[in-house]
């Protein structure tokens, strides 16, 4: 691939890793290459063939396969949480105002009108001069309700809208490629709608691929950490959840959003860290992952294996637009190619799915994209190993794909288990003689403890520690739920006309448990019932004025027993005051953040339009290298 295609691109970030082979991309158009389906059907005649001759020790293969499997998946996540702590983040270059390059910003945004005032809010609140950003909200030609909002918004004059002709594949990885072609920054980024990134997360990158030129480290990627902020809901110094004046929480907070933040938590500041830290591919996030130009051009596909729009083929193709994570897969081809992905002191807040629903459909598609991305390495396995190095393609694969596939497998060991402990079946008994019994015992009850206490770690980590008692209640139904995303996941790869290749994730949306609703709905009958009496009742006529006597005084001994009650309290008020003079100064703060808690609520009922993402963050603790040494 040549860098030349965008002449406006500044060509720095060329010095890269030796390689061993030319690596080769390939989009997930086709799920399984005839090859494929052919080693898939020898694979299946001979287990039916073992089967027929000796199914005992065919099952009994099964077994250990799969318990070599989740052994060597958890020990390599657990070598990823452990060297986490040892990671560092880069060094920084300093660059005045008047040096910083050209920014290019990729909104891609369906369905989300109503999110348009967010993102630009998230924009101008980013320490970057304006006159050299140039933001752009990729919108689907079909989409006319948010292409209406965007052209109706009074949009600052560094953004662009830049509509997708249509046409299949559909999905946010084609709306990047468009969008790339019009690209005029030195780095590009990508910002989902929903994300409020930290102030001066654009700094921090040009900062960091800078040093990286100064000391010729092949950088080609820089991640900053994603958090769910609705992870807690918004609370008062008092614990009260606060609302708007519709009564919806102002800031969401379900069991799914704090196993969801949770699992950010591990991901970002665990598993990438320790990725990054051994020298691995880092399946990149979807959002707040920083490039340059010219490196994402040097590993993009060929222009031949990209579709048409408006009967042109695309020519900057670094998205794979049939991959539903195509972000995970292009983590892996910057590295393939040469380049290095490191993590900034940087993040970004999102919103979290707050359904199990929703947490369904957005894992099953993260799932998928694994799964996609698995198949297509292993369409070429030794030359592809051969070219990203044969340690960066294992633990390439054990990370996208083995997720996919602990999570596929882990229904069969509960469906087992549960089999066994039910009927006490000769035949169950039979699969597992001693040694494979002993090893599923100790790699089912003590794998679950070991995420678990993985999971508890993070949350201590983020000081979430009311997310600690969800991980130890509902714990087992979130592996029902994960196991359940990758059957989908595979039902929809075998089946990919079941439902619909994107499955795109609602944000700002408003949420509230049915008992909020039902209560907010009975309040609202009972006040639509005083309203209609109200106009029903007729109005009384004035009442006669009613001469009354003069008022009956107060006994002399009930005044007298009140001013010397109010004298002794002030006096001993007094007195504590002498003998411990801090505690005027407890008694002060305290006025004040109740006072603070009053404004803060008072702004948030009378602008409930400005909740969501916008006010996540406060309070979240980020040091990441602090935490981690």
């Amino acid at each position: 691939m040549t860098l030349l295609r965008n002449p406006i691109t500044t060509l720095r970030h060329v010095s890269r890793q030796p390689r061993h082979a030319v690596y080769v991309r390939e989009t997930a158009e086709e799920t399984l290459t005839r090859a494929q389906k052919i080693a898939a059907v020898v694979l299946l005649v001979l287990l039916a063939v073992g089967l027929v001759v000796d199914a005992l020790v065919a099952l009994r293969t099964l077994v250990a396969l799969g318990l070599l499997f989740s052994a060597a998946y958890l020990a390599f996540r657990t070598v990823l949480v452990v060297v986490a702590g040892r990671y560092r983040y880069p060094a920084r270059l300093p660059v005045p105002d008047e040096e910083l390059p050209r920014y290019t910003t990729l909104h891609p945004m369906y369905d989300e009108a109503n999110m348009i005032p967010l993102v630009v809010e998230a924009m101008e609140r980013l320490d970057y001069p304006k006159d050299r950003l140039q933001c752009l909200l990729v919108l689907e030609e079909r989409d006319e309700a948010t292409v209406s909002a965007a052209r109706a918004y009074p949009l600052p004059d560094y953004f662009e809208i830049v509509e997708v002709p249509t046409g299949r594949p559909y999905g946010k990885p084609k709306a990047c490629d468009h969008a790339l072609e019009r690209a005029t920054g030195e780095f590009v980024v990508i910002y989902d709608a929903e994300d409020h990134p930290e102030p001066r997360q654009l700094r921090k990158a040009v900062e960091t691929f800078r040093a990286a030129e100064e000391r010729n480290d092949p950088l080609g990627c820089v991640q900053a950490r994603l958090v769910f902020a609705n992870q807690s809901p918004l609370t008062g110094p008092l614990g009260e959840v606060i609302r708007d004046t519709d009564g919806y929480d102002v800031r969401p907070s379900t069991w799914c959003s704090r196993f969801l933040g949770n699992e950010y938590t591990v991901h970002f500041e665990l598993v990438l860290a320790g990725l990054s830290h051994l020298g691995l591919p880092v399946p990149l996030g979807g959002t707040s992952n920083h490039f340059p130009t010219s490196v994402l051009l040097d590993v993009a596909f060929d222009p031949e294996l990209m579709p048409e729009l408006d009967g042109q083929r695309m020519r900057a193709g670094a998205w794979d637009p049939w991959n539903v994570t195509e972000d995970a897969e292009l983590g892996g081809a910057i590295a393939a190619n040469g380049w290095t992905t490191a993590l900034i002191d940087s993040w970004t807040d999102e919103e979290a799915a707050v359904t199990p629903r929703a947490a369904l459909n957005q894992r099953s598609r993260w799932l998928k994209g694994f799964a996609q991305t698995s198949l297509v390495l292993l369409r070429h396995p030794l030359r592809n190993a051969w070219a990203m190095g044969p340690l960066r393609f294992t633990g390439y694969l054990m990370q996208v794909g083995g997720t996919y596939l602990s999570l596929f497998l882990a229904p069969l060991t509960w469906a087992l288990t549960i089999a066994y402990v039910l009927t006490r079946s000769q035949y169950i008994r039979d699969i597992f003689p001693g040694p494979l019994l002993y090893a599923a015992v100790l790699m089912f009850v003590g794998g679950n403890l070991l995420l678990l206490s993985i999971g508890i770690a993070a949350a201590l980590r983020r000081r979430e520690f009311g997310t600690i008692r969800y991980l130890m209640v509902l714990f087992i139904p979130w592996g029902f739920l994960l196991s359940a995303a990758s059957w989908t996941a595979t039902l929809e790869l075998v089946f990919p006309r079941w439902r619909p290749t994107w499955n795109k994730t609602a944000h700002g949306v408003r949420y509230a448990t049915r008992r909020r609703r039902a209560w907010l709905a009975f309040q609202r009958w009972l006040g639509e019932r005083d309203r209609r009496a109200a106009q029903a009742t007729p109005v009384a006529p004035p009442a006669l004025a009613t001469v009354t006597g003069p008022a009956v005084p107060e006994d002399d001994w009930r005044i007298e027993a009140r001013a010397r009650a109010e004298a002794s309290r002030r006096a001993a008020a007094e007195r504590r005051r002498a003998a411990h003079p801090g505690r005027s100064t407890v008694l002060e703060r305290r006025a004040a953040a109740r006072e603070a808690y009053r404004v803060r609520r008072e702004v948030a009922r009378a602008a409930p339009q400005s909740r969501g993402p916008s006010d996540f963050g406060s309070g979240v603790r980020h040091d990441l290298v602090g935490a981690a040494s």
